[in-house]
């Protein structure tokens, strides 16, 4: 996420330096950690307190976050306050980095659980700090959870750059890379995308959805021919593949062919009424075959969901026009233009940091 500094702390001015700048984040804390903290409790053990915090990752990957909150707020409050009594104290060095330590963990699930309430500026917020303090490690699996949770937040470069420590550290992790591999897809880095998800499949060829995402990609880069070979292999594997269909219904669409895009969606359409790639291709379909009130339907649908899908606010540009609302029209264009814009913005500010 950011070049993180390497200096480490070697004296017991240094651990209060530590303890001054983690009492200066309390102080300006997001009304998460102030206002949901629960009731004192008494303390548990600090292995407990891991044991906790294990079992707090667990509930997030499982989407159970009110659960991970519940299990989050005591393990908060108590760094909360250990962090206030030791301001303006001298400790020693690993006890002041040892502090920090669990001051930026709670920090870092603190975001993961903002980003699930929809607080995305907080979420942010937190991921970054806890990031400056060093938290999680750059090899660390949490790395993993740390990019999922950018992804949601419509911040594919940042994933991207998170997941890359890890998957240096580990390179035979083709989960890791597979969602490297989509990270920089997301974010329009088409040949670096490509370049992961080959070699996810050079290691491991049954990765679940490998194909699928190689073939979203390669259809991306107007390589047709390509593109229908693997998702058409990931529906082989997976019946049920309700994104190969959407991406078998757009090689249609490019094809010319109506009759067969139709009949993709419809058993896509089946699987799952609410996959926003469906309805893109729908909405694509019916702004080619005169049909806007259809695509203003569908592409709507698709924008509510994802607001940050910059090809579906393009696609309701059109139907909007179509349809004779060109003030709907310029407000959807002007929206892809700045999603088009912050995405080219957020790349290069990327790259730049990259070593």
């Amino acid at each position: 996420m950011t070049e993180r500094s390497k200096t480490p702390v070697t004296s017991g001015s240094h651990g209060t330096a530590v303890v001054a700048r983690l009492a200066v984040l309390l102080a300006a804390a997001t009304p998460l950690l102030a206002s949901t903290v629960a009731p004192p409790v008494q303390p548990r053990p600090r292995t407990g307190e891991r044991r906790t915090l294990d079992q707090v990752y667990a509930l997030v990957r499982q989407r159970r976050f009110a659960e991970a909150q519940a299990l989050w707020q005591p393990v908060a409050s108590r760094v909360q306050a250990e962090v206030r009594a030791a301001s303006g104290r001298s400790l020693p060095p690993a006890a002041g980095q040892q502090l920090q330590g669990r001051f930026a963990e709670v920090v870092f699930v603190q975001g993961l659980l903002e980003a699930r309430l929809g607080r995305r500026e907080d979420a942010l917020r937190q991921l970054r700090q806890a990031d400056g303090y060093g938290f999680p490690p750059l090899d660390s699996p949490l790395m993993f959870l740390a990019a999922e949770c950018l992804l949601e937040l419509q911040e594919p470069a940042l994933a991207a750059q998170a997941l890359r420590g890890l998957v240096k550290a580990a390179p035979a992790n083709t989960e890791a890379r597979l969602r490297l591999g989509v990270s920089l897809y997301a974010g329009g880095r088409l040949a670096e995308a490509e370049d992961e998800i080959r070699e996810v499949l050079r290691r491991q060829a049954d990765q679940p959805q490998a194909e699928y995402y190689l073939g979203r990609v390669l259809l991306e880069q107007k390589r047709g021919v390509e593109a229908r070979r693997h998702l058409e292999r990931e529906l082989l594997r997976d019946g049920r593949c309700v994104g190969c269909m959407a991406g078998l219904a757009q090689l249609a669409y490019l094809d010319g062919d109506d009759r067969v895009c139709e009949s993709w969606l419809a058993k896509a359409k089946a699987l799952d009424p609410e996959a926003a790639e469906t309805d893109l291709v729908y909405g694509m379909l019916y702004n080619r075959t005169d049909r806007p009130a259809l695509a203003v339907e569908h592409l709507s649908r698709v924008v509510e969901r994802a607001p940050s899908f910059a090809q579906a606010q393009y696609q309701l540009a059109i139907a909007y026009q179509r349809a004779g609302d060109p003030v709907k029209a310029r407000e959807h264009r002007e929206i892809y233009d700045r999603l088009i814009a912050e995405q080219k913005a957020r790349n290069l500010g990327v790259r730049g940091s990259e070593p």
